[in-house]
Formats: structure tokens, sequence, C-alpha cells
């Protein structure tokens, strides 16, 4: 601190910034002169038509500078020692990955879970082990039930009357699940048994079994699990900040496991509801698996291509952030001298590149390289002024 000038720092990292300028303006000063017009003496001449400081000020009908910044002017010889880089602010069509995880699971729709509508006990078991192929009607296992042999008793003994009664005894067995061959076998035979079978209600692979042979079981117990594993479900999980650029129908590169391949497919269904622990959107993707290759269970890594719309974009290496805040150079003149700091209204970040909600526009030329320097001669400049540059964090 200087006295009768004192000065604030009014960034995270000028330090950093105030000792790279140092070091630029000595190997400057070194060559026979400075670097930046803005640090020649006091008793040079100014440019001519604008007051004292008045470089400093954009010009009328230009965008307000930042509070706590001052435009910055550089000698065109200098622009490449100082390795000042620059971009050129386009409106171009914007596509946004986005990458998440998910699961290979059964197709709900193709999926079967079997239970005994009595109670009783399983007297034999036909299918024994997970992974077992099944058809339509196949008998998974028999059930010994005195509830089922009592309604066999009861529809011989109105078999003769016929009318509703039989209609009613009929129909009492066919609602526990008693095949249709077998009460037609006991009205052909008149010969109750004390065992039915419980039979495949579609076909597909038994993905999980808890039927044992003795077992006690009751509608409330799953005995089988079947499932058509020809084709499955991929779910994934959209975060919060994502979901609102994820539609049906949009395109996605799936990789399962360990596989070196992608696959492509298409958001097939987005659930209506948000997990309110995770804070994430599920995501569903249909996929053939004919050749059985995709297990249930798998991980599977998800890329989703987003169209975001065309946009004004800004290279993340442009943007200084102080705090709330967000700064740019703009250069002006060709080739610049002058660097006009800007705040900006930023977007998502998009690879390597802002989306622009306001604060520049197409053609406009922003910094690249250097930030620290202008940054620092900036907000050093601004100070210098008379009233200094209070509150321009």
């Amino acid at each position: 601190m200087i006295a009768g000038h004192p000065r604030r720092v009014m960034v995270s990292g000028a330090a950093f910034g105030v000792a790279a300028l140092l070091t630029v303006l000595a190997v400057q000063f070194a060559r026979g002169g400075p670097p930046f017009s803005a640090r020649q003496n006091a008793s040079a001449p100014l440019p001519q038509g604008r007051p004292h400081q008045g470089h400093d000020l954009p010009s009328p009908g230009t965008t307000p500078l930042p509070h706590g910044y001052a435009a910055v002017q550089v000698e065109p010889s200098q622009l490449a020692p100082l390795a000042l880089s620059l971009a050129t602010i386009e409106e171009t069509d914007v596509t946004r990955t986005l990458r998440t995880v998910g699961l290979v699971g059964l197709d709900e729709t193709r999926t079967a879970h079997v239970h005994s509508r009595v109670r009783g006990w399983i007297d034999k078991l036909s299918v024994s082990f997970v992974g077992q192929q099944v058809k339509t009607g196949d008998v998974l296992c028999t059930i010994y039930s005195q509830e089922v042999y009592s309604a066999e008793l009861e529809l011989l003994s109105v078999q003769g009357q016929g009318g509703p009664l039989l209609q009613a005894a009929r129909r009492r067995l066919a609602l526990w699940d008693v095949p249709r061959a077998e009460i037609e076998r006991l009205e052909r035979s008149r010969q109750p048994r004390q065992t039915f079978p419980l039979l495949a209600p579609r076909p597909g692979i038994v993905v999980a079994k808890q039927a044992l042979q003795g077992m006690y079981v009751d509608a409330s117990l799953e005995l089988y699990t079947l499932s058509d594993l020809s084709r499955i479900w991929v779910q994934a999980d959209i975060y919060e900040a994502d979901v609102p650029f994820v539609t049906k129908g949009a395109s996605a590169r799936l990789r399962v496991g360990g596989a070196s391949d992608f696959m492509t497919a298409l958001v097939a269904f987005l659930s209506p509801t948000l997990d309110e622990a995770t804070r994430t959107r599920k995501v569903r993707f249909e996929l053939p698996n004919a050749d059985g290759r995709l297990l249930p269970g798998s991980f599977v890594t998800v890329e989703l291509e987003v169209q975001l719309g065309r946009a004004l974009t800004v290279p993340e290496s442009a943007v200084i952030r102080t705090g709330t805040r967000s700064i740019v150079f703009v250069a002006q003149g060709d080739p610049p001298t002058t660097f006009e700091p800007r705040e900006v209204k930023l977007g998502p970040l998009v690879g390597d590149a802002y989306l622009i909600e306001s604060g520049l526009e197409a053609g406009e030329r922003v910094a690249t390289g250097a930030q620290f320097l202008l940054d620092s001669e900036s907000r050093v400049r601004a100070s210098s002024r008379p009233g200094g540059a209070h509150g321009g964090h």
C-alpha cells in the first residue's frame, strides 16, 4: 500500500495475477517499453477528445462496465508476448452429452409371478431350478389342498342336477386355478384327486423360485417368477438438473458391463415422478435380447445426446468467475488494442463452452488467454480512479 493511495484486491487469485503482471512488466521494461498503454507516464498525452481517465469509460451507447473494472489498453506489439488469444462469439447448434448409469432388468410386460390361490402343500416339483425354460401350460408343481378336494366332491354331488349349481361348482374350481383339463377329467371319471397341477401362465425362463417340495403355501407366497428374456429393459437415472433436456424418443448409446461396443436405443418411457432420496428420474430403454447376452442385473453406461437448439456460446477459458458475477474481456479494434470487461449471464456448461443468456452478441471477440493479467490490470486501474472502486466484488 502506498501512502495516500489505498487499494484493495477484489478477486480471489488476484495475488497470482498481480505477480504475473509484475513479471511481464519487468520483462517489457527491460526491453525498453511497457506492455499496457495505461501504465505510461502520467505526463504522456491522453487520446484526443477524451477527458482524464476517459479511456476507462465505455463509449456512449455501449454496455456499462462492471463496477470495480476498467477497460485495458494493450500495445499491438505486445499481444503475442502476453499470449493474448481471441475467440469469436457465434451462434451454433448445441448438443449436450449426458452420461449416467443404469441396470438391465426384466421386461415387466413379459414377466409373470406365480402364486397358489389356495392353501395347501407342495406335493411334487416339476420345475425345480432357476434358469429352467418353460412353455405356457407346463406343470410347475402339484399342490395338495383340502379345499380343492372338497370342491371336487361338491361338483360330483351336483353333477346330475346340472343348471346353476353345476356351473357354480365348476367356476369355483376354475377360480382356484384348477386347470380346465382337470375339471373335465373329474366329470368324466368321477374320481376326485387330492392334488392338482399348477401350470405356467406364460412361456419364459424361471428367474426366481421359492417353491420347495413339502412346503406349505398360501396366496401370499410367490412360488415362481417367469420372464421372457428375448426382450429386456434398461432403466437409468437422470439427475434433476438434466430432466428438462431428456424427452421420449431421444437417442442414446448404451454399453453393457465390460462390453467394448455400444448399442443404440431410444428413450421408451420417462417416469412420471422424481425419486425424493436421489433426486433423479428414471428413464427406460427397451432392447432386443434374442441371443440372451444381456443379463438382468448388469450395469449399463448410458450416453444421451440432447439437442439444445441454436444458441450463442463462449469458451470456458474466456470466463472469469468472481463470486456471483461472470466477467469476460471483449476485444475492441482490429488489431485489438482495448479489452473491455463485460458482465455476462451464463447458461449450462456444454463441453468446454458456456451457453450465453445475455451480455454478448454474435460476432464479438473475447480474450481466451492472459485473463489474470487483464483482470488484475483492469481492477488496479479502476481503483486508481477518483473515489476508488469500493464494492467492486
